[in-house]
């Protein structure tokens, strides 16, 4: 069985995150529309990206899996990953589309269909991402 961490699914968002704490970053994001699918999009290539470009590989494996599983597992809470990172903007509606989003910025054409998700088992250690 292979063992996955929930808490690198944070570790892409680092650039947003706690930022709704900042006016500043607020402010910026105040026009932004959570459901606008480019609006987000351009977003996530500006901060996000460049942020897991500069990931050592073994991070990005671990990031990859998180995501993999997580978006393959039906009952997962997007909603509260979200917001658990307070970020400058709102969700979409659904808040799995921005997850679904930055995979795809970041895992250019790559699917995050894990068919086999049963396998996994899931290891919620907070300090896993530390680690590496």
């Amino acid at each position: 069985m292979k063992s996955v961490n929930p808490y690198f699914l944070h570790t892409l968002l680092e650039p947003i995150t706690g930022l709704a704490d900042d006016d500043g970053a607020v402010a910026r994001y105040a026009s932004l529309d959570p459901n606008d699918e480019r609006s987000v999009r351009k977003v996530i290539r500006e901060l996000i990206l460049p942020h897991a470009n500069s990931l050592k590989e073994a991070v990005r494996k671990e990031v990859r899996l998180a995501y993999r599983f997580y978006l393959s597992k039906p009952e997962a809470n997007w909603g509260r990953v979200f917001d658990s990172n307070l970020p400058p903007f709102n969700a979409p509606n659904d808040p799995r589309l921005f997850f679904i989003w930055v995979w795809e910025e970041c895992f250019l054409g790559e699917s995050y269909d894990l068919a086999d998700w049963d396998s996994y088992s899931e290891n919620p250690d907070i300090n896993g991402p530390l680690r590496l």
